[in-house]
């Protein structure tokens, strides 16, 4: 499968999940709705406004209705059609048969439940236009100013004015808890983002070295160097074909990944920069902030361990494999190639003679260059090898790098 088409399958369950949650709470939402519905027909009931009863008791029917007949995933769209029509009709016909803004206690504040919902349920498009109807709905009432069926209705002043209180608060109560889903979305998505972005950049670090992985996440594309005086090192274990042939997939890979995760712990140590892995080698290389000496000197210091290392999992384990190392110093380009999946890779002849060291030294033996052994000749002790013939190079004078000080 693909990046692609495992990036679609994602989006596709993600689409899913909001869309079940959202059903989830587009029911609770109409249950409590319907609910509160039975209370304020019985309100209106008890106190002589028949018809205006009637009209809360219509919409907890048609929400019961609906919520019976539009179960599942199917029926959402028309459930959600539903409420939002009827809680912005039915309290603008409340407002009506009540006689008015005052008289009805504003009721007609619970027709702000249906854009508001519609932000939740559906999109700031379809939002805008239920707000745009609920608008509507508040300057027509404005401008014909309500005739009431009565001068007056059979409510009290006291209930009247409770109603006011219960209505601002009902829909004040809503819109907060509309609001809170809001934000505590937003706060998941900022956190999952949050997350998200400091694995990719812990991702990239790992990937890169601190300053290019900088210049990659600012965008400045392309990224190439030429650089001095950097030192390179190849590790090759030495009869790894061999074990191999006489193993399993499993225990190959998880021979390779104890030793190269013990490299990357000692080159991390030294502040030196893997490059990648070939096989059943190793390069990194050292140098790269412009200080040559320190570069050399660390990977020299790699090398030791990484040989002492070796020489212990050997004895340890009864492996028969070795490891030959090379390194040296001299100037490469380098850059990062790929779009999808990027690479840091360094090019040119010091690669080349980094590499061809590596091939020409005898197994349990680090081979150097000339260029690299002045500048770490104060640090290690090490054996000249005279003029060495490099397969495809012009023979180099070398140096054996000893393991003890």
């Amino acid at each position: 499968m693909s990046v692609s088409d495992v990036s679609e399958s994602e989006k596709i369950a993600d689409a899913r999940q909001q869309l079940e949650l959202q059903r989830r709470l587009l029911v609770s939402s109409a249950l409590m709705m319907a609910i509160a519905a039975i209370f304020w027909g019985s309100l209106y009931f008890y106190f002589g406004e028949i018809r205006a009863a009637f009209i809360p008791w219509a919409y907890m029917v048609i929400s019961f209705a609906t919520l019976l007949f539009c179960r599942g995933s199917h029926g959402f769209k028309m459930l959600r059609r539903s409420q939002l029509f009827f809680s912005l009709l039915l309290p603008f016909l409340l407002m009506w048969e009540l006689g008015g803004f005052v008289n009805s206690s504003a009721v007609v504040a619970w027709s702000l439940i249906s854009p508001m919902g519609a932000l939740v349920f559906a999109s700031r498009r379809t939002a805008a236009f239920w707000f745009l109807a609920f608008i509507l709905l508040v300057v027509v009432g404005a401008i014909i100013g309500f005739p009431a069926v009565r001068p007056d209705n059979l409510l009290p002043d006291t209930v009247i004015v409770i109603l006011f209180v219960m209505n601002i608060s009902g829909v004040s109560i809503v819109s907060f808890v509309l609001l809170s889903y809001f934000v505590k979305q937003k706060d998941s998505a900022l956190g999952l983002l949050a997350r998200e972005r400091r694995r990719s950049d812990a991702l990239i670090r790992n990937m890169l070295p601190a300053a290019i992985s900088e210049r990659l996440k600012s965008e400045q594309r392309p990224i190439a160097d030429r650089l001095e005086n950097v030192t390179i090192l190849f590790a090759d274990i030495v009869g790894f074909t061999n074990y191999a042939m006489h193993h399993t997939p499993e225990e190959i890979v998880s021979l390779l990944d104890c030793i190269f995760s013990e490299f990357d712990k000692i080159s991390g140590r030294y502040g030196l920069e893997k490059i990648k892995t070939i096989g059943d080698a190793y390069m990194l290389c050292g140098g790269l902030e412009g200080d040559a000496r320190n570069g050399a000197v660390a990977s020299g210091k790699f090398a030791r361990d990484a040989l002492a290392y070796m020489n212990s999992l050997r004895q340890s384990e009864n492996l028969d494999i070795d490891i030959r190392i090379g390194f040296h110093t001299g100037p490469v380009v380098a850059g990062v190639i790929g779009q999808s999946k990027y690479s840091y890779d360094i090019w040119g002849d010091a690669v080349n003679i980094a590499a061809r060291l590596q091939q020409t030294a005898h197994p349990n033996t680090i081979l150097l260059s000339e260029e690299t052994q002045d500048l770490i000749i104060d640090e290690f002790n090490m054996l000249p090898q005279g003029e060495t013939h490099l397969k495809g190079h012009t023979p180099l004078n070398t140096w054996v790098l000893q393991t003890e000080k």
